[in-house]
This record gives C-alpha cells, structure tokens and sequence, in this order.
C-alpha cells in the first residue's frame, strides 16, 4: 500500500474528494466519490459544486469541466458520479452504486454539463477569449485524462461556488506541486448551468496553492482513495489489497491519537434539569491547520461511539490560535455521550475523539497496565472497594476500527483492593487498542483510559499518550524481562511529587496511572527506572 500526502487548502466547503477511479482499463469506466462532511442532517446540494481537470493531448492543452447535477448528498454520506450507470469497476461489474452517469441525457436535464476547453481564441463568442470549446466523444470516459511526461499524470480541481476546495495529484512522482503548464495557462471562465454561479479561474496564482497528492504512478485498474472518509492526509493507492468502495465507508477516523492536531476535553456531569458541561480545546498543531473547528455531536447514532448520519449536532467552535481556548457547551441529555470532530482549514477531518460519559461509580478504578508480547496482549488492572463491583467489559478496536466487546470479567468475591487480568492473542501486525467499561453493582457504568499498542513494535523511548494530561498519564515502557520498576514524578525544579512501584512484563507495557489530585497545573517531567536503565519524559499537567 502507498501512502500519499496532504497539505490545507483554505475552504469553508464541507464536501470533499473521497475516492477517484482514474484509469479504468479495458470495459471498465471511470468515477469519483464526494464525502459529504456537513454538520447538517439534512441532504446537502451539490449543484454548485464543479470538478476541473487538465489534459494534454497531442501539443493542445486545456480542461474537462463537469458542473455537478442538481442533486443532494445525505448527512455523513457518499455522492458519486460514473461514465455510465451501471457501471464497471475493479473488478465489479454492472454496480448501480453511482448518482448519475455524465453520459446520460439525465445529467444534462438535471442542471449537469460536461465541456472540453482547448487554449486558443477562434471563437470569440463562447465565452472563453483563450479557449475553444470542443466536442466530446459519445460514452466519454476520460474525464480523469492521464497525461505522461515529468510531473503528475492528474491534476483535479474541486470547486464551490467558484472557491478552491480540494487540489489533488496523482500519479507519477508523486508530484507535491502544480504544473508550471497549468499555472502558466490563460484564465478560464466557467459557465455554470441553473441558478449556480458563474467564476473566473486565474491559475497564475495556483503555484502557491497546497495541494493533496499521491507519490506512487496509478497503473491500469487503478485510482486513488482516502484510507478513511474525509481524512487530512489519508490518500493511498488503489490495489489489490487497496479496493474502491463507492458509496461506502473508507473507514471512520476514531481516536485521540490520529492526525496531528492534539485536543483536550472532559465532561463536568450534571443532572436532567441543567444538562452536563463539555470542555474542549486545541492545545497544539501545524499552523497550517489553523484555523481548526471543533464540532461537538451527541452520540445518539445507529453506530455506538463512530460519526454517522444520525448523530446529533450541537455546536461548533473555531480556534484560529492555539490560545483562543478553552470552550465549554452545555448539552442535553445529561447522560449523552459525545464526539468531537476536529477539522483543519481545509475542512477535512483530522481527528474524531469519542467522549464516554461516564456516571461516578462506586468502585474506585485505579490503574491500567498492558504487556504486548509478540502476538499476546495481556492487561492488568486494580480496583479498590471491590465488592462495589459487577463486573468488567474487556472492549478492543483493531487498527483504529470500531471498539467491539472482546471479553468479559466478573467480579471476585475479594472485599478491598483486588487485581484482574485479560489476556489472549491478536495478530502481531495489527494496531489495537483496548479500554475497560466498568460497571457497578448499582448498574452505573464507565470507561477506563485507552492503551494502545502499535504494530508489533517495541518501544526504545519513554512514550506519553494524551499529551497535556488532565487527571491521568499514560506511557508506554519497554522493558527487558518481568521486573518491578519506580515511576516518579518531578517538577521542573527537581522537586519530587509522586511514587509508584509497578511490576511489569517484558515486552511493551501501556501504563495507566491516576495524578494525584494536588498536582497544580504545569510542566512536569516522568522518570520511569528498572534500576539498569532509566527513562524520562515531560508532560504538561492541565
């Protein structure tokens, strides 16, 4: 599989490029797939939208512009467009999963049109002083032209209302820059269909202009698709083990460790009648993801803890500085638990960090360990007051996929402290992650902190997960054998805080630990030593 690369395209759009089937082989047609990222639950038009690609074809030079139909993508949903319906793909054939085929007289009666500009100036009155139009073949399917020589065989432009949302380049070396021939070419005027507005391209400027690209030459039955549906960063080329999937989910990005913009957030608990109290704040990220908006969901969907139509919008807020921080949104129901979405200036989808809402149980939870030996996972965890327990729900999400329930522990018949183990096996080249539900005898519930191991990897260095901490750190350790190790907690002036001693496995151990209440807001460093080696690292305490 071939990673590809992203860079922000300044845009308010919410519909973005989510999968382009560019070169489609013998009996095969082309297509792409629009990711509809909307805060709305209601159907969004895509009528103003236009798709832009270049073409180079025996010494002319010009551009296919498709002005999309009068049509609607649903909330969290897929819109796609094919050189026919039913179409064939990849290894599919007679697929229905398309909106409207650009071959069809459908699309022309529906406010769509498709239009091949050539450079030169023979025909004054079209509209286009430097470009000609000229007719296209019956049954077109080379939209997406592939053009060959140095520099990117794609170049496609995404449009809204004549305002730049998405550039993308695909296909040889992996180009991270415009075509100096598309920047030198002459301004295009687009003439949309309906009601839709009317623009000028100036690609003079397009130099400049970041761009989304993929470094790896699309061969035939081939495209290019984001790894998870409107994700920054996320392109990667079509393959065998890389298959299209038009009108369906890429993948749902899910956790607090993707992307690069890092977050903080909490729940302060309320009652029915004042609603509960989320807080949330950018605390770090490339500047040129900013401005950065995070919306706030309540996660009320079919689909527990994943963003999906039927989510319930709250509120967005926008921080155009790291500082413009923190917000706080008051949401009901009280019990509802939350997902945040976090969008750089492009409005693609860096992150979605789930919020359990958890009640405050009766068992005091007090630390998470895990230990990845090669393809054994095994966990660890104390509680206090253990005879206020039920029992405990042992969750698993495979390379960042949906938690699902792995296993299941019932309580001991110990009063006080008590210690639990999980243990069983998962393929050595996966990411997972685990979390506990804890439940109470009382039937109250809550979520533990999230370890998560990499792809049978093993930390050489001291690791924080979760970095600016609230109540809780989190760190992976590598250690040599099964040893007791010291974890100390100082502050930048040397002071000592805190102390804990932890037996440990040997392998890779994920370390869930609470801060002691008193710890004051500020930056603290964490040793972590076995006797033989010793390791730090510096956290900021919120």
């Amino acid at each position: 599989m071939t990673a590809c690369f992203a860079i922000s395209q300044k845009s308010n759009s919410q519909i973005l490029l989510n999968e382009l089937y560019t070169d489609p082989g013998a009996g095969k047609h082309e297509f792409f797939e629009l990711y509809n990222a909307s805060t709305s639950s209601l159907p969004v038009s895509v009528n103003n939208y236009t798709i832009v690609t270049f073409f180079e074809i025996s010494g002319q030079k010009g551009f296919y512009v498709m002005d999309l139909p009068n049509l609607t993508v649903a909330a969290k949903d897929f819109f796609v467009g094919s050189a026919a319906l039913p179409f064939n793909y990849q290894g599919i054939t007679n697929s229905t999963a398309s909106d409207f085929s650009w071959n069809s007289a459908a699309f022309t009666t529906n406010s769509g049109s498709l239009k091949k500009w050539v450079q030169g100036g023979s025909n004054v009155l079209d509209g286009n002083l430097n470009y000609d139009q000229s007719a296209l073949p019956a049954n077109f399917n080379d939209f997406f032209f592939r053009r060959t020589g140095a520099g990117s065989s794609y170049s496609i432009f995404l449009y809204n209302n004549g305002t730049l949302v998405n550039t993308f380049l695909g296909g040889t070396g992996g180009q991270s820059a415009i075509l100096s021939d598309i920047i030198n070419m002459p301004k295009l005027f687009v003439d949309m269909s309906g009601a839709s507005p009317d623009f000028m391209i100036d690609f003079s400027g397009y130099g400049s202009n970041p761009v989304e690209y993929c470094n790896q030459e699309a061969g035939s039955d081939n495209g290019f698709i984001r790894e998870a549906d409107g994700a920054c960063g996320k392109w990667v080329k079509s393959s065998s083990g890389v298959q299209h999937t038009p009108k369906a989910s890429n993948g749902t990005l899910i956790g607090s460790n993707t992307g690069a913009i890092a977050i903080s957030s909490a729940i302060s608990r309320g009652t029915s009648a004042t609603g509960s109290v989320i807080n949330y704040n950018v605390v770090s990220g490339p500047t040129s993801s900013f401005p950065v908006e995070m919306q706030i969901y309540l996660d009320n969907g079919s689909v527990f803890g994943k963003l999906d139509g039927t989510d319930t919008y709250v509120t967005s807020k926008t921080e155009a500085v790291v500082s413009d921080g923190p917000f706080y949104t008051t949401f009901f129901p009280y019990d509802a638990n939350i997902l945040i979405v976090v969008k750089t200036s492009v409005g693609c989808l860096d992150k979605i960090v789930f919020i359990p809402n958890a009640l405050v149980l009766s068992v005091n939870f007090v630390a998470l360990t895990g230990n990845r030996l090669n393809d054994q996972i095994k966990l660890n965890w104390v509680v206090e007051e253990n005879e206020a327990t039920d029992h405990f729900e042992i969750e698993r999400s495979i390379d960042n996929g949906e938690f699902a329930v792995a296993g299941l522990v019932f309580r001991t018949e110990k009063s006080g402290t008590e210690n639990y183990t999980f243990t069983e096996t998962i393929d050595a080249s996966h990411k997972v992650l685990y979390r506990l539900k804890i439940q109470d005898s009382k039937k109250n519930s809550g979520y533990s902190k999230t370890l998560v191991f990499g792809q049978n990897e093993l930390s050489k260095t001291l690791k924080l997960y979760g970095n600016p901490v609230s109540d809780r750190l989190v760190l992976n350790y590598d250690s040599p054998l099964a040893q007791a190790v010291d974890l100390k907690i100082y502050d930048m002036a040397g002071h000592l805080h805190m102390t804990h001693r932890l037996a440990i496995n040997k392998g890779n151990n994920m370390l869930s630990l609470p801060l002691n209440p008193s710890l004051k807001h500020g930056v603290y460093i964490v040793e972590v030593s076995d006797g033989s080696q010793r390791k730090l690292a510096k956290f900021i305490k919120q």
